[in-house]
């Protein structure tokens, strides 16, 4: 899969027009590479999860101090859901 970035300048916009209001903590399922997960932790606190085998060994603790990186399945998130004000999902396989 071919890197995407915003070329555009809207991710950041659009996401905000998408979660709507105030987000005090956000899942990212499906984070990869995290590049979306660090775009993220300026809007809100976020945790980005992937299975082991996508997330990326190197540069897991260059991430912004509100966002975190875990290796966990969609299918058994091992948090509690009140956790979360709100969902991600985007340019996941």
């Amino acid at each position: 899969m071919a890197i995407r970035n915003d070329v555009t300048g809207q991710e950041r916009d659009y996401l905000l027009d998408m979660l709507g209001g105030d987000i005090g903590c956000a899942l990212e399922i499906g984070c990869g590479d995290g590049r979306l997960t660090a775009k993220y932790a300026a809007l809100a606190a976020i945790v980005g999860i992937d299975l082991p085998e996508s997330l990326p060994d190197a540069g897991r603790g260059a991430f912004p101090e509100r966002a975190e990186v875990a290796a966990a399945s969609a299918v058994a998130l091992p948090f509690q859901p009140e956790r979360f004000d709100a969902a991600i999902f985007s340019l996941s396989l």
